[in-house]
């Protein structure tokens, strides 16, 4: 059983997506288009928090109506499909790589994921975006086309972390030669992404200092729109 940790809106030329795709090319695997939660590999937008300081945005990325922001759940998710949708709708004709996904999290995860989350860090009592989406424990929406795994860290403050942004790829490799990603950049078999998490939590901490504040986790990452 999966539960939905929300929808996000992605754009490839908002996001230094040519820096990480020329790295893969570079190590011999052909990926045709990234997918990531990961803020600077994968293109999410829009960034409350930079809305909010009112200051000049360091990426070029559509842009959204008063409405639809106001459905935007801290930093960049929404919580309901069909709020993404509008969002999507209104950003799509503005640039045609936008696409739209969703998120989702296996039950067995969730008391690990709200164990290291503090309470006391959550927004206005009801949790940031992604908290509050898994406390409902609601299923992801029906339909859609499975993309793959993305190995990911979720920061206090509601952004994300992926294995592609912070370079553990090579790690990956060096684990297990034979490993191999999608033309989405993302981990195709869930038991594959799910050892390589336990070996960020258990080993790259330690090793490379991979966020030790974080609990990198295997998202399962499911296409609506686009792409």
């Amino acid at each position: 059983m999966e539960y939905s940790g929300g929808y996000f809106l992605l754009s490839a030329t908002s996001a230094n997506q040519f820096f990480y795709l020329t790295q893969l090319e570079d190590g011999g695997f052909h990926v045709e288009r990234l997918i990531s939660m990961d803020e600077e590999v994968g293109g999410v937008f829009p960034n409350i928090f930079d809305i909010w300081a009112g200051g000049k945005l360091n990426k070029q990325t559509p842009i959204l109506s008063a409405s639809v922001l106001d459905k935007v759940l801290v930093s960049m998710v929404f919580g309901a499909q069909e709020e993404a949708l509008e969002g999507y709708r209104e950003a799509r004709p503005q640039d045609p790589l936008v696409g739209l996904i969703g998120i989702s999290l296996d039950k067995k995860h969730l008391p690990d994921f709200h164990d290291w989350r503090d309470p006391i860090n959550d927004e206005i009592g009801e949790g940031e975006g992604v908290v509050y989406c898994l406390k409902k424990k609601q299923p992801p929406s029906s339909g859609g086309i499975f993309a793959g795994y993305d190995i990911a860290g979720y920061e206090l403050g509601g952004r994300f972390l992926s294995f592609l942004g912070n370079h553990f790829f090579k790690y990956f490799l060096a684990l297990d030669p034979n490993l191999s990603i999608n033309k989405y950049g993302l981990f195709p078999e869930r038991q594959k992404a799910e050892e390589l998490a336990r070996y960020t939590n258990d080993v790259l901490k330690d090793l490379v200092g991979a966020e030790e504040d974080l609990m990198w986790l295997p998202w399962k990452i499911t296409i609506y729109e686009g792409f």
